[in-house]
């Protein structure tokens, strides 16, 4: 599944490369009592694993590097189904694969994408770095916020593994490390650190022509959090930070024509952040 929309001159593709079923004690503050349709039949909560292709004149970069392929699928681990009451859990607590695929789609080569920036470095976001201990993206410089990569945040299932892909891209001298307030990716692409999520991460803004597009990684989680402020996630380094962080973006996109999306937003199709009767709500753009 792909959606694509061009800002001015750039074309932004949103690519999954896999699902994460995550159960609702990953988000406190969610009553999914009042939202059931958003539990699937195996008591979790479906989120894609999104990465976004940014196109323009003479750079092709990869937002985030997805799961990785499907031979390293993370087991539903037993104490989290234990601890989420779940007798017959899925499979998978996070399953890829789909991002080579879907870049074919889009009509691009792992050896076209000159840039993969990672807005930080959960393992659902770094998987396709490098695989087996080989550079996917063979030509691409790989771009991840310093914070993160000088202090990993606790490890999150698969993410020992996934973090192995970093060392490979380190070792190979193709690992650039930034932490200034707004880091430009090529031009009408910038990065701008949004931390609170992980200390280290990175929300990627693109402008052209009088356009705009937003990639918010996981500084929101979930597109409820734009209408309640209690809502939280789980693995958020600092819950009060990110709470800030994302009501900081709120505030600056709401009201204007700019196209946002974010990793885990159901269906990865570009919303705006409107206001009707003093209520936020998201758009379809």
């Amino acid at each position: 599944m792909s959606t694509s929309i061009d800002v001015g001159a750039v074309k932004v593709t949103s690519l999954n490369d896999g699902t994460v079923h995550l159960p609702p004690m990953y988000y406190p503050g969610l009553d999914f009592g009042a939202h059931p349709e958003l539990l699937e039949a195996d008591g979790t909560y479906h989120i894609p694993a999104g990465c976004f292709l940014i196109q323009g004149g003479g750079f092709t970069i990869l937002v985030d590097a997805g799961l990785g392929p499907p031979d390293t699928n993370v087991p539903f681990p037993e104490d989290i189904a234990a601890k989420a009451g779940l007798a017959d859990p899925p499979e998978w607590i996070a399953e890829g694969g789909l991002l080579p695929d879907s870049l074919a789609a889009a009509g691009v080569a792992p050896a076209d994408v000159d840039t993969v920036f990672l807005t930080h470095l959960h393992p659902d976001h770094i998987g396709w770095v490098a695989p087996d201990a080989d550079l996917f993206f063979p030509n691409a410089e790989v771009v991840c916020g310093a914070a993160d990569w000088e202090a990993p945040a606790s490890p999150a299932p698969g993410e020992a593994e996934r973090r192995a892909g970093l060392e490979t891209a380190a070792a190979a001298g193709t690992l650039r490390t930034v932490g200034a307030p707004v880091v430009e990716i090529a031009p009408g692409v910038v990065a701008r650190h949004t931390p609170g999520h992980t200390p280290g991460h990175y929300a990627v803004a693109v402008s052209s022509d009088g356009e705009e597009a937003h990639l918010l990684g996981d500084a929101v989680h979930h597109p409820l959090q734009l209408m309640d402020k209690g809502i939280s996630f789980l693995l958020e380094d600092t819950p009060d930070h990110a709470l800030r962080t994302r009501e900081e973006l709120f505030d600056a996109l709401e009201g204007r024509e700019a196209a946002v999306c974010m990793a885990h937003l159901p269906g990865l199709r570009f919303q705006r952040i409107t206001n009707r009767d003093g209520r936020r709500e998201w758009t379809p753009v």
